[in-house]
């Protein structure tokens, strides 16, 4: 059995921000009695909830008093929630969700006690609050780890389906002849740059390392398995995902090029910080035909694929979606030859959802790829530097790596 390991060593310098972090979540309150009239930002909106539920809102707002009317504007991943504590007899809080039509008062004995009502009620997800909540941020707002946005689950997803470090390796392995497994570790890393509806923009540093295993067999049908670790830094609001899939590639009726990976795929994230999390599962079928050019090697590439997610618990709160989604990803690359021992590729990529609506539902990407091989002898087998810039509407990113086979 030949084996070799493949690996990505990811620029750590994408992973450090470009510009000014701003912050996710941000709380406007005015109470007339105290004059607090100030807008502080927060990584987490568990620190929101932690000092109001401990009566501790004066740490962020000096002078705050939890026995006075006060109001408040909670900016929620872009979704507008607004608050009005009035008191006299007890507490009360009013809580509307203009987005989702909610509008509901919670009486307590203090502010405090109001506020664990309300936070009960979304953790149970009492009338569908939260999944109201969260799937309107996945619509409106391009700040959802699960969907709704590049750098989230469902799009990394499907572009494992799409471009899988695993089957690249199967597919140059059919290309030398070589039978047997081959053991795959490909990190990479990002920068996601996406605008909201109101035009402000925010950034995400992503890291990947995608671990693999592939097995070709003689008859040049590969079975992959890929299990990608990613970390995503939403400006300070850190979110973790894993995936796990599995793609069977059977070359097409003797055709020379024409491969199809049929692929089965789960994933899952939670983000306490964002309060965003949840299961995905993914089927999908990519069609991969290269044929030559005179010495120019070119492979279109088509894809289809349905996901669907199922609930999480994050941290007590029953995370919801009821996301159905179809995505077709399509794309074209060109290899060319630079000399006996350099090559380059460079390809175009486009993607597009259909089904649960999304703040962005379609994007494109072009990149290259510089391919050095070392002598047949050397520990080294090859060189890879790869470039990608993706775009679309409130959307930009870049990803670049440096990969070293042996």
């Amino acid at each position: 059995m030949n084996k070799k390991l493949c690996g990505l060593c990811a620029l750590a310098a994408l992973a450090a921000p470009l510009t000014a972090k701003a912050d996710l979540f941000d709380l406007h309150v005015v109470q007339p009695g105290t004059g607090i009239d100030k807008v502080v930002g927060f990584d987490s909106v568990m620190d929101i909830f932690h000092a109001y539920q401990d009566g501790k809102l004066n740490e962020y707002f000096a002078g705050y008093s939890t026995t006075q009317n006060a109001t408040a504007n909670l900016n929620f991943r872009g979704v507008p929630i607004n608050l009005t504590y009035t008191t006299g007899g007890g507490s009360n809080l009013r809580l509307q969700i203009p987005s989702i039509g909610y509008d509901k008062v919670f009486a307590g004995a203090t502010q405090q006690e109001a506020f664990t009502q309300f936070k009960e009620e979304m953790k149970a997800n009492a009338g569908g609050l939260l999944k109201d909540l969260v799937t309107t941020t996945v619509k409106t707002t391009p700040y959802d780890s699960i969907a709704g946005n590049p750098s989230s689950l469902m799009n990394t997803m499907a572009d494992a389906g799409f471009d899988n470090p695993v089957l690249a390796t199967t597919n140059a392995a059919n290309a030398s002849g070589q039978n047997g497994g081959f053991v795959i570790l490909n990190p990479s890393a990002g920068k996601h740059q996406v605008k909201d509806v109101n035009g402000r923009t925010k950034e995400a540093s992503t890291i990947s390392v995608p671990l693999g295993y592939t097995f070709k067999f003689k008859n040049n049908w590969a079975l992959g398995l890929d299990m990608p670790l990613s970390y995503t830094d939403f400006d300070g609001s850190v979110t973790y995902s894993v995936q796990l899939g599995a793609t069977l590639q059977i070359p097409m009726f003797g055709v020379k090029g024409w491969l199809l990976n049929v692929s089965g795929r789960a994933g899952a994230t939670a983000s306490e910080d964002s309060l965003s999390g949840g299961i995905l599962y993914m089927g999908s079928a990519t069609s991969s035909y290269t044929f030559k050019v005179k010495k120019y090697e070119i492979t279109v590439l088509n894809m289809y694929g349905y996901l669907r997610d199922y609930a999480l618990d994050v941290k007590g709160y029953n995370v919801s979606y009821n996301l159905r989604n179809n995505v077709y990803k399509n794309g074209l690359s060109v290899k060319i030859p630079l000399s006996e021992k350099y090559s380059l590729s460079v390809f175009g990529y486009d993607t597009r959802y259909t089904g649960s609506k999304l703040y962005i539902d379609s994007y494109d990407e072009v990149g290259f790829n510089l391919f050095k091989a070392f002598k047949s002898d050397s520990f080294f087998t090859g060189l890879n530097f790869s470039a990608m810039y993706s775009f679309g509407d409130n959307y930009k990113a870049y990803k670049v790596g440096l990969g070293l086979s042996f």
